[in-house]
């Protein structure tokens, strides 16, 4: 496909290397001339110094030909505009970043009269999946499909894991009844294991099952013998996100702190969060933070824009003894040394948003932009987690799995029929209307027939 990428930041950087990785024709596009220059230097893409929202700005971009526009600047007002004119210009469809609620609310509008494809909110997409990741306070990471009803829990194998030097074939019926272990990192290598692959103290592993019964596979698989839930939580920060979340934990019944330094953005907290317990300080101040009763909490979640702070937060609050916390990070040099500390985990709003915009693009140059339902790069990007929808186009529908070939390190996870969660075995087959979970490693797949060896 041919795209543009307007706005050079952390997402359109982003952007940039995943999807010229996957073999697009990308264009940058930035007011900034050094960023383009460096853009151009570091991945396979063109590079157009200028602003979305002129005409021949974009032309030079090959706006009048290109298949999807995509516009991620600082600015909501200037990511429409630049749509609207790509548009009218020939683009052939547009997504927008926007992040003011007032946007997202006219999405409808937005997509059938004004022509924008998709409008995603990078905050409130962070929001939801660190939500998530709360609700199951033993695992590093939790990727949700099928409409909530399927989760992929992230689990640190310690000593008193089961799992813990264990050949997969030989793991009892009942550990391994509605759960699938999918991927392991260990190190720097990730694998798709067979029965023959052992688990080893510190592994990373991926497990697949339905929502309603994680919570007992973190258990059996983590050793655990009592799992807290998480009542109260401290945000760091009165970003966006943090208003997001803190709406989203303050309905499920948690008790939430919010710390933020600037008084402006105290009363904006307060004024979209009324119950939120509001503080203005500054994080950096531990004496603060204890103060406060960082010590008492179940949970911390590091949200400010400056990694430095956010990762010297999560540090503290580990000494102290807070048993989860989740850090936002934009460099990603930092996520070996939060990974060596147990409980806590760290989130990326980069990828989150890439994930999701890779899957629209992946769909769109796919069979029918329906059918991938949602797109997962994990291990830094090393496996990919997607869902599909089963129609009359797969090639294997009623066959026994048994009698499919696959390719290797690919392998499928989990199937949702009509509402009810299974793992597939040999004499299992897929059907017309499932979602299928795929798991995969070094393919990059459009449609369920890409399983196929």
């Amino acid at each position: 496909m041919d795209i543009i990428i307007v706005g050079i930041g952390k997402i359109g950087k982003k952007l940039a290397k995943v999807l010229s990785e996957e073999n697009h024709n990308i264009t940058v596009v930035d007011i900034n001339e050094e960023k383009v220059e460096r853009t151009v230097e570091m991945y396979d893409v063109k590079g157009v110094s200028g602003s979305g929202t002129h005409c021949d700005d974009l032309l030079e971009a090959d706006v009048r030909t290109c298949d999807l526009l995509i516009s991620v600047t600082p600015m909501d007002e200037n990511n429409i505009l630049t749509c609207l004119i790509a548009r009218r210009m020939g683009a052939k469809n547009t997504i927008a970043r926007v992040r003011n609620p007032e946007y997202i609310s006219q999405v409808n509008f937005m997509r059938d009269e004004l022509g924008i494809s998709m409008m995603i909110n990078p905050d409130f997409q962070a929001a939801l999946e660190l939500f998530r990741m709360l609700q199951f306070p033993s695992v590093m990471n939790v990727e949700s499909f099928a409409n909530g009803r399927i989760d992929m829990a992230e689990i640190k194998i310690k000593d008193e894991s089961p799992l813990c030097d264990t050949k997969l074939s030989n793991l009892s019926p009942k550990l391994s009844k509605n759960m699938l272990i999918c991927a392991v990192c260990r190190d720097d290598e990730v694998y798709i294991p067979n029965g023959d692959f052992v688990i080893r103290k510190g592994d990373s592993v991926y497990v697949t099952g339905s929502h309603k019964e994680l919570g007992r596979i973190v258990k059996d698989l983590s050793g655990i013998r009592k799992s807290n839930s998480i009542k109260n939580v401290m945000l760091i920060g009165g970003s966006r996100i943090s208003i997001y979340l803190a709406k989203l934990l303050i309905s499920s019944g948690k008790d939430v702190v919010i710390i933020e330094k600037d008084k402006i953005k105290c009363r904006n907290i307060l004024e979209h969060c009324p119950k939120a317990t509001v503080v203005l300080a500054d994080a950096n101040n531990q004496d603060v933070l204890i103060e406060e009763g960082i010590e008492s909490v179940d949970a911390v979640a590091t949200l400010t824009g400056a990694d430095e702070t956010n990762f010297l937060v999560s540090m503290f609050s580990e000494s102290l003894g807070v048993e989860h916390g989740i850090t936002k990070i934009n460099n990603n040099s930092l996520v070996k040394i939060l990974k060596k500390i147990e409980g806590y985990s760290y989130i990326n709003v980069s990828e989150v948003t890439c994930d999701i915009i890779t899957q629209y693009v992946r769909a769109k140059k796919g069979v029918n932009s329906s059918y991938m339902k949602t797109l997962y790069k994990l291990v830094d990007g090393k496996i990919e987690a997607i869902e599909f929808l089963a129609e009359d186009y797969v090639k294997f529908l009623g066959k026994p799995l048994s009698s499919v070939k696959i390719k290797n390190n690919t392998l499928i996870a989990a199937v949702n029929r009509k509402n009810k969660i299974f793992v597939p075995g040999g004499n299992d087959t897929i059907e017309k209307g499932d979602t299928v979970i795929v798991v995969s490693k070094d393919y990059a797949m459009y449609n369920l027939n890409d399983i196929l060896a």
